[in-house]
């Protein structure tokens, strides 16, 4: 018996192949996200946009973001991850390739309106047809291998991108992109099939309806207005505020608050997407292995995510405040690191809370009401900026604001979110002796 569950938590070849597809997905979704950052100085004068209207264009991408993901994970519920996520990369594709035809703000507006409807879905899908290929034990590293393909694709295309921008015009970075989109979508409408579900995975989907149908289990209305959805998506909402910030704004602030050269800020713009990597492998894998231990989404994933959120806002509190450029910039890359957590630890307390038919929904609308706080996370920051005393007082009250939506939101996850008994997953012991 313990052989063959040991078998079972092994990887195919074929799911080896799909992960790695899914995190390459994320790394051109977020080197999509993250040119607009780089290229924000160039393209403020060649447009002679301001802060608060930079903010508006941070806050448009996300716009029709969450609607997408709402109904890409409908669609892929009833159609299948494969196409849906095809679709999805040919409309960033096609998006990127018309960026560079942008001669006003108008323009500018439109493209990211419908950017992020394009990718509005990318992370949830990608979560969800990872998780059709992971045994249960490995779904913590599994899911963090694929969310790590986000902040390592910011990390490994900054200095690329920022030469591009530096050398050929900010336009050259968009089609680099958007030629980039296009092979990776060829390539897995050729290798990738929809995955079937097993005949075990089927008993565990029966069973877990018939576990949970005296308490409403199929009515998903239930799912998407309790307690812990709610907490949990909020968390994601205050780690999107702080994502986009890093995205949009970091980038803008090193160069005109702290002074930093062209060839020093290719390099820095790159640490805090390294730290997030590196962070999120460490967190998951810890996650993973106290979930083994305790058999508990509590202990294993609640109390992981609600301490390293605190000490997301604490780093930006005093980041905020440094006068030294070194501790400025390491530890507002640290707040945004420890910010970032809920994109790995949300998605995994997910999956272990949500029946199995609602999985695809459910992570359609956390990305749905995580991606609000794109909306609302550039915009602020753009109007503090361009309202304040100076655009380095401006800064420094838009970081304290972040993080504290980080404390408020990662306090109520760690103090708040605790299963129901009907929300406890089926176990192996329970499905082998079904079997």
């Amino acid at each position: 018996m313990v052989q063959k569950s040991a078998e079972k938590s092994k990887l195919s070849k074929t799911a080896w192949v799909v992960i790695t597809l899914l995190f390459l997905l994320t790394v051109i979704s977020n080197a999509d996200k993250a040119i607009i950052g780089f290229a924000s100085v160039p393209i403020m004068d060649e447009l002679g946009l301001n802060a608060e209207q930079w903010g508006i264009v941070g806050s448009v991408f996300f716009l029709l973001y969450s609607l997408s993901a709402v109904l890409g994970g409908i669609l892929a519920d009833k159609v299948g991850t494969r196409a849906v996520i095809a679709g999805m990369v040919i409309v960033w594709s096609v998006v990127q390739f018309s960026t560079i035809f942008v001669s006003s703000f108008t323009f500018l507006l439109i493209t990211r309106i419908i950017l992020g409807a394009g990718e509005g879905p990318s992370y949830s899908l990608a979560m969800t047809a990872a998780s059709k290929w992971l045994p249960k034990e490995k779904r913590g590293i599994g899911i963090s291998f694929v969310s790590i393909g986000g902040p390592l694709g910011v990390a490994v295309s900054a200095p690329i991108l920022m030469h591009l921008i530096t050398n050929y015009g900010w336009r050259s970075a968009f089609i680099v992109t958007g030629i980039i989109g296009a092979i990776w979508v060829v390539v897995w409408l050729w290798i990738v099939k929809e995955k079937k579900e097993s005949e075990e995975e089927s008993i565990v989907a029966k069973l877990d309806v018939d576990h949970s149908a005296d308490i409403g289990n199929t009515k998903f209305l239930s799912v998407l207005l309790s307690k812990n959805f709610i907490i949990i998506a909020l968390c994601g909402f205050a780690t999107y505020w702080s994502f986009t910030i890093g995205l949009n704004w970091l980038p803008n602030y090193l160069e005109n608050v702290r002074k930093l050269s062209p060839e020093i800020l290719s390099i820095v713009v790159a640490l805090p997407w390294i730290f997030i990597t590196l962070s999120q492998i460490s967190f998951s894998m810890i996650s993973d292995r106290l979930f083994h231990k305790t058999k508990s989404v509590v202990k294993g994933r609640v109390f992981v995510l609600g301490p390293v959120m605190a000490t997301g806002a604490v780093c930006y509190f005093i980041g905020s405040m440094s006068s030294s450029n070194l501790l400025a910039i390491a530890l507002l890359s640290l707040g945004l690191t420890f910010g970032c957590i809920t994109l790995v630890l949300g998605p995994a307390i997910l999956m272990e809370l949500v029946p199995k038919q609602h999985q695809g929904k459910i992570q359609g609308w956390f990305m749905a009401i995580t991606s609000l706080g794109g909306i609302v996370g550039p915009y602020v920051t753009g109007y503090l900026i361009e309202n304040s005393s100076s655009p380095a007082a401006g800064f420094e009250f838009a970081f304290i604001v972040c993080g504290v939506v980080l404390l408020v939101f990662g306090g109520l996850v760690w103090a708040f979110v605790r299963p129901k008994k009907s929300e406890v997953p089926v176990t192996s012991q329970e499905l082998s002796e079904t079997v």
